[in-house]
This record gives structure tokens, C-alpha cells and sequence, in this order.
């Protein structure tokens, strides 16, 4: 009997057109999985080096006492942890906190990053710091070292803004 039938063997033409579907297909995913990798794995070294330009022109504007410059750093419902777990909130509240210290003391600061990292949105720069300050009324001078953790969020026009600072330590006396 001849009956046509759908289970008839296909052209070379259409076996080839599979084939090359499929390895299309592959390319594809191996290719998305690569960018995938590379847009969720290590944080790019240019995201790390703009973190590690922010925390020490930080550091520098405190030591050069540049109130404007160190508060454009911060969000503007951003929270400061000092040593004395006193929490500071938000623009205004920064503000009175830098313009005291910038107003009482002249700092000499030096910021020692232990891990830069990101995560999304997200960095965290930790690490330890070591701190001279001179009183400007007596000239006393007070020595303090401790640790820090700044946390980062990036914005949507992709800059970086400190959302979240602590230092840790025992305060130096008199503060």
C-alpha cells in the first residue's frame, strides 16, 4: 500500500536546519549564562576602585574640614553609629554631628579597608582606623584606633551614597 505518511524521513536540507537551530540554541545559552555570571559574580574592578575614592576622599575632607564635600557622601536619611552607640539620622542631624567635631577638633585620620565588596546595589567597605586628635581650645591631643564599616547604596542615576556608617572603639576621652 502507498499512503503518505508523516513519519516519512525529512530532507537533508531540513536535517541541517535542525542542526544548526540547535547549536544556535546552545551558543545561546552558554553565551547568556556567561553574562549572567559576569553581571552577578565578582564586583568590577571599577565599582571597587570608585568605593575606595569615595572612603578616602572622605577621610580627606574631615581632615581638611570640608562640611559640604563630606555630607554630599551621605543619603539623606543616612545613619552614623558613633563608639557611644549614640545613633545619628538623617541631613540635618550629620551635619550638626561634623560641624561639632570640625568645630572642636582637627583630626588627622588614616582609614585602613580590610573588605571592599558588593552585592547588587549594595557595597560595604570594613576595616580598622587609627585617629589623632588635636582639641583646638587646649591643643591636648587624643590618640583613638578602632574599626569601621561604611555600607554603600548605589542610586539610580548609579552613584554611590553611605547609607549606613559605624565606628567602633572605645571613644577617645573627652568626646
Amino acid at each position: 500500500m502507498n499512503v503518505p505518511s508523516i513519519f516519512q524521513a525529512k530532507s537533508p536540507l531540513s536535517r541541517r536546519s535542525r542542526r544548526a537551530a540547535v547549536a544556535f540554541l546552545g551558543f545561546a545559552i552558554i553565551f547568556a549564562e556567561t553574562l549572567w555570571r559576569t553581571a552577578t559574580g565578582a564586583p568590577q574592578a571599577s565599582t571597587i576602585v570608585t568605593l575606595a575614592k569615595i572612603r578616602e576622599a572622605w577621610a580627606q575632607d574631615l581632615r581638611t574640614k570640608q562640611l559640604d564635600p563630606i555630607l554630599k557622601f551621605y543619603a539623606a536619611d543616612a545613619v552614623f553609629l558613633q563608639p557611644t552607640g549614640q545613633r545619628i539620622t538623617g541631613s540635618a542631624a550629620l551635619r550638626n554631628l561634623f560641624q561639632t567635631i570640625m568645630a572642636t577638633f582637627n583630626s588627622d585620620l588614616t582609614l585602613h579597608s580590610q573588605n571592599l565588596e558588593t552585592s547588587g546595589d549594595l557595597a560595604y567597605d570594613s576595616g580598622e582606623f587609627e585617629e589623632s586628635l588635636t582639641t583646638i581650645a587646649t591643643g591636648a591631643k587624643i590618640t583613638s584606633k578602632g574599626s569601621y564599616i561604611i555600607i554603600f547604596k548605589r542610586q539610580p542615576m548609579g552613584s554611590w551614597l553611605i547609607v549606613q556608617h559605624v565606628w567602633t572603639g572605645a571613644p577617645p576621652p573627652g568626646t
